[in-house]
């Protein structure tokens, strides 16, 4: 399903796009088992209204109730039930972001936690370094473009520094990064914050798990090309992510997301390979450094 939130805070930071996420989960097998809705409530003995409610992502699932659920639709795998139970787990207990929740919009929220929940996020950035992979300068000056309020600013940089360094210090979860050339080259004019950058991903490179593609012009006729967008694998379930200026989108059913996936597949083919793209990454460092 496709959803979008629109981006300013609500005060409430609640992840409702996480929440709607599980909650058509669980309808999907519900669906699959031909269960209606006030038959599986009564055989966990809760009323339809609340399976409704949960499955809308409107309220929460209790541990208990959760487990119920999965063995009334016949979720044997313990590795299956450890996704949906961890998910669910992640959703309710305190995160490392929540003395921020409040000043950050539910489609952040959201995002927050499926990152932390992922195995790997593989991400296509057409102008832009990606998220995770910006100095804390060349970040500032991403934010900045957007939000004019100085707390506000701080805030969004620290959450975003905090992020990278769970990736980069942790390993986890796993990131693939294919960037499109320009995004190297012309991201912006200030030539000492773009050599920091590119320095910066020079070191991550040599030291680190993360992987990058460069994608350089002419490199195939793509029908996403100029679309940015990532994928979050988790233990049971991908959810695809592309962010705009005022909303976010989450695709987390098949049909709505295999576009993507078969997007990336080709862009994996066609951007340059790691060896290459560092190649690439030393030469644009020593253009800059001649200028």
């Amino acid at each position: 399903m496709v959803r979008t939130t629109p981006s300013p805070p609500d005060g409430k930071g609640r992840p409702s796009d996480a929440y709607e996420i599980l909650g058509r989960s669980l309808r999907l097998l519900r669906e699959s088992c031909g269960f209606k809705v006030k038959e599986a409530a009564q055989l966990i003995d809760v009323s339809p209204s609340k399976i409704s409610r949960i499955e809308l992502g409107r309220v929460g699932i209790k541990e208990v109730d959760l487990d119920r659920l999965l063995t009334l639709y016949g979720i044997s795998d313990d590795n299956e039930r450890l996704a949906f139970l961890e998910r669910n787990h992640r959703l309710s207990e305190p995160r490392w972001w929540s003395s921020y929740s409040n000043h950050l919009s539910e489609w952040y929220c959201s995002y927050l936690h499926l990152e932390s929940e992922a195995k790997y996020i593989l991400e296509y950035e057409v102008r832009l370094i990606p998220g995770l992979l910006q100095t804390r300068a060349y970040a500032e000056a991403v934010i900045r473009s957007t939000c004019t309020d100085e707390q506000q600013v701080r805030r969004l940089i620290d959450v975003r520094m905090r992020r990278q360094r769970m990736v980069l210090e942790r390993g986890a979860p796993k990131l693939w990064a294919i960037v499109e050339h320009a995004a190297l080259v012309d991201s912006f004019d200030d030539s000492e914050l773009m050599q920091e950058q590119i320095d910066f991903l020079l070191r991550i490179t040599g030291s680190s798990d993360v992987r990058i593609q460069v994608l350089m012009p002419g490199a195939g006729a793509l029908a996403f090309r100029g679309n940015s967008f990532s994928i979050l694998q988790m233990k049971a379930s991908e959810v695809v992510y592309m962010e705009h200026l005022d909303r976010a989108f989450f695709l987390d059913e098949r049909k709505d997301s295999e576009p993507y996936r078969l997007a990336m597949s080709e862009l994996v083919i066609v951007a340059d390979e790691p060896r290459k793209s560092r190649t690439t990454l030393e030469e644009i460092s020593r253009r800059n450094r001649m200028r």
